[in-house]
């Protein structure tokens, strides 16, 4: 009975100390709701930039659960977030809007509702670098903003490359491409793309990673056809790479390709009423504007 009365004491102590007047209970817990902060320029920016005419929010804010759990990443510097998403309205969300014709319906009913971002580039458990994500119709995720330079060509046209992938999962999730893409290289697909010695071009491909499945093949290609722009692309279709003379006009890969890119053309102009060739034209001319001096 004596231990008995000692515990209750001991316990009557330690909740006097636990439940002290004192602490504040209803003060938010940092990462439980209770982050906030102050609006500064950049916040207004964004808001007057995209959510205002797009409905597009962006997080720059640091939040880890964002993201995949066993990414190993680092947050995004303030002063990159403003130049990066005003590239990206230039070549992303003013050419679709721009082919649409719909003062701006477009985006607001197709683009994701979040951009997300962060600092670097993520590193899956395969050892592979992940560049962006598409998040299940609702969010992209655009890792290595840090590494982002406004004004120099082969940046832009990375992120340009990205957001345009990315995107295009985003519009195949709406509305279904056709199957008869998924028809025209059927063997070319495989689980060893990270390690093939191929030449992607000659198989009916732009890169290794349109290998990987038939929905990544036709966002690697919608992106490197809107990047690239119609001219280098049909220079690179016929000379994908000139230090291999096999590669050169190699009219099996010409034709896969030049199916696949009949069938994104027919897509476009089908699902989404957009002719690709002229959103095209709007997307290179955005990246040279913005990387010429």
């Amino acid at each position: 009975m004596k231990n008995n009365k000692l515990l209750i004491l001991f316990l009557i102590i330690g909740c006097s100390v636990a439940c002290s007047k004192k602490d504040d209970l209803g003060k938010p817990l940092t990462g439980l709701g209770g982050d906030t902060w102050a609006s500064g320029p950049i916040d207004k920016w964004l808001y007057d930039s995209l959510v205002v005419p797009d409905n597009i929010e962006v997080k720059y804010k640091w939040d880890q659960s964002l993201f995949d759990m066993v990414y190993t990443l680092v947050p995004p510097k303030e002063e990159k977030v403003i130049p990066a998403m005003r590239d990206v309205i230039q070549f992303w969300i003013k050419p679709y809007n721009a082919e649409a014709g719909d003062s701006g319906l477009f985006m607001k009913n197709y683009a994701p509702k979040q951009l997300v971002l962060s600092g670097s580039i993520a590193i899956d458990p395969a050892g592979q670098a992940v560049a962006g994500l598409a998040e299940g119709g609702l969010q992209i995720l655009l890792f290595g903003i840090n590494d982002f330079v406004p004004d120099d060509y082969g940046s832009v046209a990375d992120m340009a490359h990205l957001i345009h992938h990315e995107f295009t999962h985003i519009l195949n999730q709406k509305k279904a491409y056709p199957t008869a893409y998924n028809l025209v290289t059927p063997s070319g697909y495989t689980g060893d793309w990270t390690v093939t010695q191929d030449n992607p071009w000659t198989l009916g491909f732009v890169s290794n990673y349109s290998r990987k499945a038939p929905g990544e093949d036709i966002a690697e290609l919608v992106s490197t056809m809107l990047v690239m722009g119609r001219h280098a692309y049909d220079s690179a279709l016929y000379h994908p790479y000139p230090l291999f003379p096999d590669s050169l006009n190699n009219d099996d890969g010409i034709s896969k390709l030049r199916q696949k890119e009949q069938i994104v053309v027919q897509y476009f102009n089908d699902s989404y009423h957009l002719d690709f060739y002229s959103l095209q034209t709007r997307v290179q001319a955005a990246i040279t504007a913005l990387t010429t001096p």
